[in-house]
């Protein structure tokens, strides 16, 4: 995986450029995933600065769509080629070269974060990975704080196999990634964890973890705020009453 994304580096923008404005797999969705974390960011009025790790970083054009000001961010990439482009995006980032695989870089291991963003990272591994990692990460949430997981992901089984079975091209250009389900992802997951997903196309999804006892996304008004926007929210928890 590290050869390909530095071997992709240079030209992976214009890939994904390119995918967006031909509504292509795999990458159709992903302004639509951008877009969506980077305004949650700019609207939380309660975190002035954000303190955020992302991990697969790639080339972090992300962070052109957040002010400078508004966060300080941590990047992980495996990629040396992909650090550099995001070196240039965000001079004051910290950026560390590091496979997740290995776990949780040293330089972090003490440190704490208000969001945790992962994208089209997860399609890599497989599904007991993606459930190793995210246990990983979770204890370096601050209080209320948030993951975002973007990647070509399901709502369940029968979303997944019907698109399999209707897209067959797309799925072998594509052959070595892994189709993930959310509803696989919650299953025996950790009881304490609160899980909510956006639905953006046919296979992409934005999966969003929380705490339990500090989740705040399934409120009512954050449900409308994303109706408005033509997508659906799912929650694996209760809507909770406003005190």
């Amino acid at each position: 995986m590290k050869k390909y994304y530095n071997d992709l580096a240079d030209v992976y923008d214009q890939l994904v450029q390119e995918d967006i404005s031909l509504n292509r797999f795999p990458y159709a969705a992903y302004g639509d995933i951008q877009d969506t974390i980077a305004g949650y960011i700019y609207d939380n009025k309660h975190i002035k600065i954000a303190n955020i790790l992302d991990i697969g970083i790639g080339t972090a054009s992300l962070y052109e769509k957040i002010i400078p000001e508004k966060f300080k961010l941590t990047g992980i990439d495996i990629s040396e080629r992909m650090l550099d482009i995001s070196r240039l995006r965000v001079p004051d980032a910290s950026l560390i070269l590091h496979d997740i695989l290995k776990g949780i870089p040293e330089e972090i291991v003490h440190q704490k974060f208000d969001y945790i963003i992962i994208n089209y990272l997860f399609k890599h591994f497989d599904l007991e990975t993606v459930k190793s990692i995210i246990n990983q990460i979770v204890p370096h949430l601050s209080p209320f704080g948030k993951i975002f997981i973007g990647d070509i992901m399901f709502l369940n089984q029968d979303k997944k196999k019907l698109y399999l079975m209707t897209h067959t091209e797309d799925i072998t250009t594509t052959s070595t990634f892994n189709y993930h389900v959310y509803s696989d992802i919650v299953t025996n997951s950790n009881e304490h964890l609160s899980f909510s997903f956006m639905e953006l196309n046919g296979y992409t999804g934005i999966l969003i973890i929380e705490k339990y006892y500090e989740s705040t996304l399934h409120f009512e008004e954050t449900l409308i705020k994303y109706k408005t926007n033509t997508v659906k929210w799912n929650s694996n928890q209760k809507q909770k009453n406003r005190e």
